[in-house]
């Protein structure tokens, strides 16, 4: 009885992590750079001040490397001579850390006893108090901050100036070994060389054109309120579902396509999920001619307000996505 039990909680716990999560679609898209009045495709790293991390290194390789759809974004030189852009920095790298101490109880040492037994006699002994142990830790927060400005190289205007931050907390307990003080191998310099990166990557998305990713949600099923459809039709169109969660985009664009025209254009779940597929597929204005027409047709509020948010999406991103290509060399 016990295991049946069990089971019928675990079968439960699997349909509470399963069935209310929506299945999605991630999709991408192409956004400018935070300068958006310059092109900026060759460009001068100066080595920044107080730099240990390496983190004016870190950035040239960032943007060496850079390319889109098989082109690369920047050509790093050199030397600021007739460049678009030159970058300049300050590195402030710093580990803050304090001790404190947890309480553990130590079962293997008893503090106080009780006998137990008739009076005048030596009865069994039971512990009634155990020893406290004072366990030392210490708490440890890693910060780098980096001042990064981007000047036009003719003018020495400042074209983008930001400051960086990134911070990892670490804690840890000496339960089982003596607690020196000095001897304890902190890590600064690898864990701060490591933020260092995540800042390099930071700023290359703000002074490229870079990729924004998007999980959307799919509409799963139809909507009996809204047409006449077939348990077939209907088993179909979750099918669909199932090949877009799977990326396989072109069979589940022909099944819709096939759905489409047996519901004579008129089932908004098709249209939403079609526009999907072609957002995915970065062909944003039939992705959001498809959203306009599936509002035309919603009466559900839920599906209202998730195709009101694509129609949104897809208009804004394709305005990004014009910037962006401007930006391209």
């Amino acid at each position: 009885m016990q295991n049946i039990y069990k089971s019928i909680l675990f079968l439960l716990f699997l349909f509470l992590i399963t069935g209310c999560s929506s299945k999605k679609l991630t999709i991408k898209s192409l956004h400018p750079s935070k300068i958006p009045n310059e092109k900026i495709h060759s460009i001068y790293i100066e080595d920044f001040v107080n730099d240990n991390l390496y983190q004016s290194l870190k950035i040239q390789n960032k943007l060496a490397n850079k390319n889109i759809n098989g082109k690369n974004v920047f050509k790093v030189l050199n030397n600021y001579n007739k460049t678009d852009a030159r970058v300049e920095g300050i590195v402030d790298s710093s580990l803050n850390y304090y001790t404190y101490y947890e309480e553990e109880i130590d079962y293997r040492r008893c503090r106080s006893y009780r006998y137990e037994g008739k009076k005048g006699k030596k009865g069994k002994r039971k512990c009634m108090e155990y020893h406290v142990r004072l366990i030392p830790c210490e708490n440890r927060v890693y910060n780098v901050q980096t001042n990064i400005k981007v000047l036009k190289d003719s003018t020495s205007e400042i074209l983008f100036a930001k400051t960086y931050n990134r911070s990892r907390s670490i804690r840890e307990c000496f339960r089982h070994h003596y607690y020196a003080y000095h001897t304890i191998p902190r890590n600064k310099r690898e864990i701060n060389t490591k933020l260092a990166d995540l800042i390099a990557s930071d700023f290359l998305d703000d002074i490229s054109p870079h990729y924004v990713y998007f999980d959307i949600n799919m509409i799963e099923e139809l909507n009996e309120k809204n047409l006449i459809f077939t348990d077939n039709q209907s088993k179909r169109f979750e099918k669909v579902t199932e090949l877009m969660e799977n990326r396989n985009l072109e069979l589940s664009l022909s099944e819709l396509e096939k759905l489409n025209q047996e519901f004579n254009y008129k089932s908004y779940e098709v249209l939403y999920n079609m526009g999907l597929i072609y957002e995915a597929n970065a062909n944003l204005f039939q992705a959001n001619k498809l959203y306009k027409e599936a509002k035309l047709l919603v009466n559900d509020l839920d599906d209202l307000s998730l195709i009101n948010a694509a129609v949104l999406r897809t208009k804004q991103n394709l305005e990004e996505k014009i910037k962006a290509k401007s930006q391209l060399p």
